[in-house]
């Protein structure tokens, strides 16, 4: 594994580029970092030079999670979500869900899901984007949920949760069953996503830390050693660029901290049981499955904003042609035995 600090460096005026970030979310299509701000209730938008521009004007409650689906960013505000059009900054949509604080979001590519911190609520919604609707997936939960991820390829969803020390929780995205937890050796994790490999990473307070470990039995928690840290709140992962994308809600800035994989390809042992892997990875014009399958298998192909693009059955010691897809971080989900795969297109 090799970890080092990715070339951020900035002005000191860069401190007031940022008024509270809470989220940061990378847009692999438009190649650049949309950031929550909670000071000054508006989106940002820091392009691949670094500028940092206004994505959306002032918006009406401060913005904290952030997640895209489709050509929507969607934003936790309030007591509800609404979603703002990657385009041009303007809201598309808006949908109620009477949470007491609307805090961290994902999706399984379909639908969305939002926790609710709010000490009194302790709540999962599952939200269909498309009718606007939304339902309480799990309520009365042991802690305050904050930072929540999907796992790709699986019904799980983790959730990272305040205390000291904290805990994170799967949960059924179906049922909003409680699937497995385990208990870390941080206290108050605010953000939670997973690497390029498949391990799971928390932004944690007590201490202002970055760890990873490996989702099963008897958890070893690695500290990153990323520098610079002060209340690092909703992560997210640069598949593209191989980042873990920070932002420090208690000194206004933004890290952006280079974390390569020791291999190029993501492990989805830790989720399913599978020794198979696409290859090569990155590509740029054709893919296999290895070892293939020994049967045709019907797939699904999502993009890297979680939407269905495409499928059809790969027959055995078939390969794929990927050159027409945009650069990203694409997801082939075979259907019938649940086994998944992330690539990069060059």
């Amino acid at each position: 594994m090799r970890l080092s600090l990715a070339l951020f460096l900035v002005p000191a005026f860069a401190v007031a580029q940022y008024q509270g970030p809470e989220s940061v979310e990378y847009d692999p299509i438009g190649d650049r970092y949309l950031v929550s701000n909670t000071g000054s209730q508006r989106i940002k938008q820091r392009a691949a030079d670094g500028t940092v521009t206004d994505f959306t004007g002032a918006l009406p409650a401060a913005p904290y999670g952030l997640e895209i689906l489709g050509d929507v960013v969607y934003a936790c505000m309030g007591g509800g979500v609404r979603g703002f059009s990657l385009a041009n900054g303007e809201q598309v949509s808006s949908i109620a869900l009477n949470a007491g604080f609307a805090n961290g979001i994902t999706t399984d590519g379909e639908y969305l899901y939002v926790t609710d911190f709010h000490n009194s609520q302790r709540r999962i919604f599952k939200v269909d984007p498309g009718a606007g609707t939304s339902s309480i997936l799990a309520a009365s939960l042991p802690g305050q949920p904050n930072g929540i991820v999907h796992v790709p390829g699986t019904d799980q969803l983790l959730v990272a949760f305040w205390g000291n020390p904290a805990a994170v929780r799967a949960y059924h995205r179906e049922s909003g069953a409680l699937l497995g937890e385990v208990t870390t050796n941080v206290g108050n994790i605010d953000g939670i996503n997973i690497d390029c490999e498949g391990r799971v990473l928390i932004a944690s307070w007590s201490p202002a830390r970055i760890s990873r470990f490996t989702w099963g039995s008897t958890p070893v928690f690695e500290n990153l050693g990323v520098p610079g840290l002060s209340n690092p709140a909703d992560i997210d992962y640069d598949a593209v660029h191989h980042r873990v994308c920070i932002p420090n809600s208690g000194n206004h800035t933004v890290t952006l901290f280079d974390l390569a994989c020791t291999s190029t390809d993501m492990d989805e042992s830790a989720w399913t049981p599978t020794e198979r892997r696409i290859s090569p990875n990155p590509a740029r014009d054709i893919v296999a499955v290895e070892p293939p399958f020994r049967t045709s298998e019907p797939y699904l192909l999502l993009n890297p904003r979680g939407s269905v693009i495409g499928g059809g059955t790969l027959g055995a010691g078939a390969q794929l042609d990927i050159s027409p897809l945009a650069p990203g971080v694409y997801t082939m989900q075979f259907t019938r035995n649940g086994e998944w795969f992330r690539f990069v297109k060059e």
